[in-house]
Parts: C-alpha cells; sequence; structure tokens
C-alpha cells in the first residue's frame, strides 16, 4: 500500500486533492511503490454573521510544491489552465462551488487523495473563480463580484489564495498524513461600512493548514 496524506479542509473553501509532486530532493523517478498518498476534506469554522445564510466559493483547482510560497507566489500564474508556473503541480480540480457554512462544527468534506513521493511538502494554494463566488443573506439577498451591493474580490477572474502551514507537509512511504485546511469565513469577508446589505463586502481569504494528529 502507498502511504496517504489526507486532507481536510476547514473554513470557507479549502480543496486539496492530489496528484505526484517532485519529492523534496528533487528526484522525480521515485517508484509508485514507495510514494505517498494525499487525500482532501472539507470544513469550516463558525461563521459569526448571523445575517449571512451561504457563502458560496467556487474552486478550481488545488496546487501544490516543494518550495515554500508567499502571498505573491500562490497568486503567480492562477489563471492558467495548470499550476506549471512557478513550480506548482495541481493536486485537485474539483471545479465545483461550495457552501462553506455547510462544513463547520467538525463536519468535512471529502476532497479526494492522490499518490505522492515521500518528501516535504512546503507550498499550498487554492485557486477560486471570484465570478462564480457569492454571499447569499438571510432575506435572500445575493452578493456577487457584480452584484450592487456586492463584493470585492482580489481579482476578477482566477485568485490564488496561500494555505498558511503550521508545519511541512511530511510524506512518508507506506503511510498516512491528514492535513486540516480552514478557510476562515469570519476573517476573510469584512463588511466595507455599517451596512452589509448596503455597503457590501470585502473578501481578504485567510486559510490555515494544519496536520491532524
Amino acid at each position: 500500500m502507498n502511504a496517504l496524506t489526507h486532507f481536510r479542509v476547514r473554513g470557507v473553501a479549502a480543496v486539496l486533492a492530489t496528484g505526484m509532486l517532485a519529492s523534496a530532493c528533487g528526484n522525480n523517478t521515485t517508484s509508485p511503490a514507495s510514494n505517498g498518498t494525499m487525500a482532501v476534506q472539507l470544513t469550516d469554522a463558525p461563521f459569526p454573521t448571523d445575517s449571512v445564510k451561504r457563502v458560496d466559493v467556487f474552486v478550481v483547482r488545488v496546487d501544490g510544491r516543494v518550495a515554500a510560497a508567499d502571498s505573491s507566489a500562490a497568486a503567480t500564474g492562477a489563471a492558467d489552465d495548470s499550476a506549471s508556473m512557478g513550480g506548482w503541480t495541481t493536486l485537485a480540480s474539483p471545479n465545483e462551488s461550495v457552501n462553506l457554512l455547510a462544513y463547520q462544527n467538525g463536519a468535512a468534506l471529502p476532497l479526494g487523495e492522490a499518490s505522492l513521493a515521500p518528501g516535504s511538502y512546503l507550498g499550498f494554494r487554492i485557486v477560486i473563480d471570484p465570478t462564480k463566488s457569492s454571499v447569499t443573506l438571510t432575506n435572500g439577498t445575493v452578493l456577487s463580484g457584480t452584484s450592487t451591493p456586492g463584493i470585492t474580490f482580489p481579482s476578477a477572474s482566477r485568485s490564488g489564495i496561500k494555505i498558511v502551514l503550521a508545519q511541512p507537509v511530511v510524506i512518508t512511504a507506506k503511510d498516512t498524513t491528514t492535513v486540516l485546511v480552514d478557510f476562515m469565513v469570519g476573517s476573510s469577508f469584512v463588511m466595507r461600512g455599517n451596512s452589509l446589505a448596503q455597503n457590501g463586502l470585502l473578501f481578504t481569504p485567510v486559510v490555515q493548514g494544519s496536520i491532524k494528529p
């Protein structure tokens, strides 16, 4: 059996599925029998805004790389169909909208898993499509990047969001590693004025990752 790395996403919308990544030492010839596997699930920390019914984020894909990445690196090549720029490798391509509020209080959405070469992986990002993302208020009003009021996203098309890890994700042969990714809704959507219904929201994504014991 290959080693597995399970990913749970906790927060607004994190998705990690898996594909082959280079090993930390740069050896791309590792045989499949000695690989590990990465899997993904999604959950969400509580969202304190009582006036919000749904937070739908369209997740295009999740990318990873051996090298660490800052926010600038996470944005590099995010609009491309593949993750080849900047050393990124596509781990998952869900291409679906996820209501992040449906995965709170310990609930988790499985997002996938894949075999990976043993090594330490330091950089992960979520690529979303703001044009297909929205927030629905309890009164039925839908806020989006084109509505008034609406949501101000950092990009009109695809955006690459860095996942901040507490420690490197280490893949070992014939073992399973579970990573919980927390896309924190309460910190990621900020009111632009005194009224959510009148002034809308500013998208300031905060995504954290940790290895589940």
